[in-house]
């Protein structure tokens, strides 16, 4: 079981101990697992005996993540299940405001209408009789409904580095059943999607009713059919705490390319598929129909196809491009990257020193690591005025055989006049600026895109940072005329960042592609605030593959020498 996946079942914990009255322990455990879910290395300290070392994880709650742990559920979880309806915790669960609506007025909804499911409950909004209850009022029911919409046009979603942990947790519980040969993570996390509404498996099995009770057995889960599913293209179906739909493809070893092709793709992409196989006679739903396919590589060319990465399946003109010859074999790849990009230090709001940063860049393979902290107008991340910037680029110079290149730059402030907030006699002294937007995100659309415009404008060369300013789930992006932006990108001295924290994740792929139209160059950054979180630069990679950049199209995947003459900022 991973951290995120034992950390959501804590958080299940710290929701039915509300309802039962137990705000102490709730508490306990709702802190509990923000320190699990942010914990490294988090098995090893089980095996330890390390669990108490963590804030808030004291004995009792420690001897529960390791049972979670080992065995995916705990007695005391399986005995508040009981005791509490499902719509209790789903109604907890939706979002509200800045957190979610909570136990408390999940019970108090729940006691006064016993509504059974969230359906029922948005019909009792519209009727306004929600509005009537303690707590809630007009306001309070029209947030209510407008949540449980969003639930249902969205489903529920979360980002996806935690679901990528929830869905390694079920592929290991699938892949221990005797009867499981095989079973690969599929849909939206294979496809590297910023937020993820399904988790997606591929199962290969000769027995679907094994795998099925399997399923079912899975702890986390809240609602699970045990049978097998009727036609095999059709998956089981299951949910997990939050409303988190997972759907299991169970396929025998000569149809395992399809389910595996039909778990992951886009339903857009899916659909192109099915229209194309049924132009060809063949017909996924029946096997007798459909080509043998033990591999992916077989369906796509039984459909006249190359084999397309899973992250160009999103359903727009991928299979055009296929047609039109375009393979996607030079995607920027895992590897490709030279230089570990929009690095911080303990001289700001970073956790490692520089020596610590440049360690790890080159233990994971970079030839060179750039040390952008931030600039002085952001104090609350400890930014560095003339005299530090000074300071660390001294400190950088006295550094002997560093392992990996250092680059010494500045995240920069975007003021709010678009200047950038570097020190002008430091301009043609660092190595590379990244120009960021970190306060005033309110700002009205024409004077955050005339903000913009004038940063991207400014005669030298910059790199313009997490570009729209998002939390993916948790922000909105900045309301600007993007079009105009990058308008003053491609004619000026500027690339863009994809920003790997997983977030951010920033530029986002469907905007990135518009970046790429207009021949934009990028960089991707982990944003890394610690040595380890450099691997985020990963997350970089996979956003920049969904936006089909090249690796032609990617300043640091070339050679160092390359790179730094191609970002120095040069003041003209």
């Amino acid at each position: 079981m991973e951290p995120a996946t034992i950390a959501s079942q804590l958080r299940e914990l710290a929701i039915y101990y509300e309802l039962d009255g137990d705000r102490h322990r709730s508490f306990a455990y709702d802190r509990a697992s923000r320190a699990i879910e942010a914990a490294n290395g988090l098995h090893r300290l089980i095996d330890e005996g390390r669990l108490e070392e963590l804030p808030g994880v004291g004995p009792s709650i420690a001897k529960v993540v390791a049972e979670l742990a080992r065995r995916g559920t705990v007695a005391v979880l399986e005995r508040l299940r009981a005791q509490w309806p499902n719509i209790l915790l789903d109604l907890a669960m939706l979002p509200s405001g800045r957190g979610t609506l909570g136990a408390g007025k999940a019970r108090t909804l729940w006691t006064a209408l016993a509504p059974p499911d969230l359906d029922a409950v948005a019909a009792l909004c519209r009727d306004g009789k929600i509005r009537e209850l303690k707590g809630f009022g007009k306001g309070g029911e029209a947030k209510l409904l407008a949540a449980i919409e969003e639930r249902r046009a969205r489903g529920a979603r979360v980002i996806l580095i935690d679901a990528q942990d929830h869905a390694r947790s079920l592929a290991a519980h699938l892949a221990a059943d005797p009867a499981c040969a095989r079973v690969e993570i599929c849909g939206p996390v294979r496809r590297w999607c910023e937020a993820v509404e399904v988790l997606a498996y591929a199962v290969q099995s000769e027995d679907p009713g094994a795998i099925a009770r399997r399923f079912a057995a899975f702890g986390p889960l809240t609602s699970a059919g045990a049978q097998a599913p009727a036609a095999p293209d059709e998956p089981l179906v299951g949910h997990l705490a939050g409303g988190l739909r997972v759907d299991v493809y169970v396929a025998p070893a000569r149809r395992f390319g399809w389910a595996q092709v039909i778990a992951t793709g886009s339903p857009e992409h899916v659909a192109l598929l099915r229209a194309r196989a049924h132009a060809r006679g063949i017909d996924p739903a029946t096997p007798e129909a459909t080509p043998e396919a033990p591999d992916e590589e077989r369906v796509y060319a039984s459909l006249g196809l190359p084999w397309l990465p899973p992250e160009v399946r999103d359903g727009t003109d991928e299979l055009a491009a296929a047609d039109a010859g375009d393979a996607f074999t030079d995607l920027i790849a895992p590897g490709d990257l030279t230089a570990a990009f929009h690095c911080h230090t303990t001289y700001s709001d970073g956790r490692d020193t520089i020596a610590d940063m440049v360690a790890k860049a080159a233990e994971l393979g970079f030839a060179a690591i750039t040390i952008t902290d931030h600039s002085a107008a952001a104090s609350y991340a400890s930014g560095l005025a003339l005299e530090q910037l000074r300071a660390q680029a001294a400190e950088i110079a006295a550094l002997a055989d560093p392992p990996a290149r250092i680059l010494h730059g500045t995240e920069a402030d975007i003021l709010a006049d678009g200047n950038l907030d570097v020190p002008p006699e430091m301009i043609g002294a660092l190595d590379v600026i990244i120009a960021s937007v970190h306060q005033r995100f309110k700002l009205d659309e024409d004077a955050m895109t005339q903000r913009l415009v004038t940063a991207m404008r400014q005669p030298y060369f910059k790199v313009w940072g997490h570009a729209l300013g998002r939390l993916v789930l948790r922000r909105d992006p900045i309301a600007v005329r993007l079009d105009d932006i990058l308008d003053a990108v491609a004619g000026s001295r500027a690339a863009i960042e994809i920003n790997g924290d997983p977030y951010r994740l920033d530029l986002d792929p469907v905007n990135a592609r518009r970046a790429v139209a207009r021949g934009i160059k990028f960089v991707l950054s982990s944003d890394a605030h610690s040595a380890n979180a450099l691997t985020c630069a990963r997350y970089a990679i996979a956003m920049a593959r969904r936006a089909r950049i090249r690796k032609r199209d990617v300043l640091n995947a070339l050679p160092v020498d390359e790179l730094a003459d191609a970002i120095r900022p040069r003041p003209d």
